[in-house]
C-alpha cells in the first residue's frame, strides 16, 4: 500500500476534503458524548498527509491537536489527564441526557450500550503518565 502524498489533483482534493470532514467531526466529538475526538484527529492527519503536506504540517503544529498527535506518533498512547477528562465528560453528558430525556426504556438501553462501548474504547487506549516527557515535535516549528 502506497502511503506517500498523492500527486493527482482530484485525489488530493478528496483526501483534503476527507481530512476537513474528520477534523470537523473531531471538534464535534469534543462536545458530543458518542462521537470520539482522537480517532478523527488521527484520521484527519492521515488524510491531510496524503492530500496536502502543508495542511498536515499546520495540524501537527496546532496548539490544540499537535501535542496529542505527537504523543500518539511517538508513544502510541494518550495522556492520563486527557483520558480522564474524556471519561468524565462522557459520563456527565450521558447521565444528564438520560435523566432529562423521555426516551423509551429500550432506546435508553441501546444508548447506554453504545456509550459503554465508547468508554471501553477510551479505556483500552494505552495511557501515558501525565509526567511523561513531551513527545518530540514531529514537524518543525
Amino acid at each position: 500500500m502506497d502511503l506517500r502524498p498523492v500527486t493527482d489533483p482530484l485525489r488530493g482534493f478528496l483526501y483534503v476534503s476527507g481530512g476537513w470532514i474528520c477534523l470537523g467531526l473531531a471538534v464535534l466529538g469534543a462536545v458530543l458524548p458518542l462521537l470520539p475526538t482522537t480517532p478523527f484527529v488521527l484520521l484527519a492527519s492521515w488524510c491531510f498527509y496524503r492530500g496536502s503536506p502543508r495542511i498536515h504540517a499546520w495540524l501537527h503544529r496546532s496548539k490544540v491537536f499537535g501535542p496529542t498527535l505527537d504523543d500518539w506518533q511517538h508513544y502510541r498512547g494518550i495522556r492520563r489527564s486527557l483520558k480522564h477528562r474524556a471519561i468524565v465528560m462522557v459520563v456527565t453528558v450521558v447521565t444528564l441526557s438520560l435523566l432529562l430525556s423521555s426516551l423509551h426504556w429500550t432506546l435508553r438501553y441501546a444508548f447506554f450500550a453504545a456509550v459503554a462501548t465508547g468508554l471501553y474504547v477510551i479505556w483500552s487506549v494505552p495511557t501515558l503518565p501525565d509526567d511523561a516527557p513531551q513527545a518530540p515535535r514531529t514537524l518543525a516549528e
